[in-house]
């Protein structure tokens, strides 16, 4: 019993060790993205030089996998099937090279076990074939590369060496194919990246002629312009490498928007106490990002200069939820100056701020001034948050 047993499970498990075996080589056979592909001379010349090196009809290229043989060339092969490209495996003598893994030898098809009742006999005129493997780099078998004959042909040791020869060189452009396609691809992503490059600059640059120019308008000494102009920037800049940084860990569209938060709030901060933020996990995209990076810095600004972070005691509590379809911040300063009179003036930061909620996040600002401080709500749709 226990015998059986052990013979049994040894069974399985080389019929697992095989089943594992074959999806490798059928995953390596498609990657190669040979297959149903158009006719290339690279290969094409291949096939014309082996059958006229071996004196036979034909001689092709055939690739198989579970269910079919395709040709990735042919030469001499009759029609439909040479327009066709391809045959069922009832109709392939390749499948054996790619089953034994090793040259099939077949002399006369009529007269041999193996392919005796093969339906390439009779319909594609099939009775001597000589096949070799062809190897991946990794080593799985492909398909074959083969000549046929339509009369009986003993193939000599010479005639086995050349073909061999000739299926080093079909395995060679496979690789090289391989090779090519992948610098293309690589060509195509670069060309991507410089695409988005030179348009982050582009927009970079915009933005911070804008800022320049208003802000050059707005303030009244140097040292302020310098300071007011350096902060945005620097938020910009925060904004921008926590986008590259959550791409490069493949982060969501950028990264938590708790994240980018604290990493804008931290500059601003005394000590821990100063600055409290409860955030969900929610991704947000690139343009949000940037844009909520002006705004965040816009209020930590204020806040500092006048506000709740201007004072040991004081304190930011900012939270952020989610409510339907709709994004809320919530901005509550506590225990600075008390505001006794309401501020009349908008200075540039505060109609930037609006104009940025509401031109790029498509949303809206309110702010209420308490005597323990300014509670600004931001509402953004969440449709937004990602973009």
């Amino acid at each position: 019993m226990t015998q059986n047993t052990e013979a049994l499970d040894a069974s399985v498990a080389v019929e697992t060790n095989q089943f594992e075996a074959g999806q490798k080589r059928l995953s390596a056979l498609y990657q190669t993205e040979l297959m149903d592909s158009s006719p290339e001379e690279r290969f094409d010349r291949l096939t014309r030089l082996v059958a006229a090196t071996l004196s036979v009809p034909v001689a092709l290229i055939s690739l198989v996998d579970t269910k079919r043989q395709f040709f990735k060339s042919t030469f001499g092969l009759p029609e439909p099937w040479r327009s066709e490209r391809e045959t069922p495996l009832t109709h392939s003598f390749c499948q054996h090279v790619v089953s034994r893994a090793a040259p099939l030898v077949i002399d006369d098809a009529t007269l041999d076990p193996l392919v005796s009742d093969n339906l390439a006999i009779p319909d594609l005129n099939v009775r001597a074939y000589l096949g070799i493997p062809l190897i991946s780099d990794e080593g799985h078998i492909l398909g074959s590369l083969c000549a046929i004959d339509s009369e009986p042909h003993r193939w000599t040791a010479r005639e086995r060496v050349i073909l061999a020869d000739f299926a080093k060189l079909v395995e060679e452009q496979i690789s090289l194919r391989a090779r090519v396609e992948e610098l293309a691809r690589f060509d195509e992503q670069r060309s991507l990246i410089q695409g988005e490059l030179a348009h982050r600059i582009k927009n970079i640059f915009s933005v911070i002629s804008s800022l320049l120019l208003v802000s050059s308008k707005t303030e009244t000494d140097l040292d302020g312009f310098v300071k007011s102009v350096t902060g945005r920037i620097q938020a910009l800049g925060k904004a921008n490498d926590f986008i590259i940084e959550a791409k490069l860990i493949g982060n969501g569209p950028a990264g938590g928007l708790g994240e980018l938060i604290g990493a804008l709030l931290a500059p601003f901060k005394r000590n821990e106490r100063q600055v409290i933020v409860s955030c969900p996990s929610v991704a947000v995209g690139e343009k949000t990002a940037a844009a909520l990076a002006l705004v965040i810095h816009e209020l930590a600004t204020n806040a500092a200069k006048y506000g709740a972070l201007s004072v040991v005691d004081g304190y930011v509590d900012l939270q952020c939820r989610c409510e339907g379809e709709t994004f809320r911040l919530l901005w509550r300063e506590v225990g600075g100056p008390p505001v006794t009179i309401q501020p009349s003036r908008k200075g540039f930061g505060t109609k930037m701020v609006a104009r940025t909620v509401e031109t790029q996040l498509m949303g809206r600002i309110e702010r209420n001034f308490h005597l323990g401080g300014l509670v600004a709500t931001l509402d953004i749709p969440m449709s937004i948050i990602q973009r």
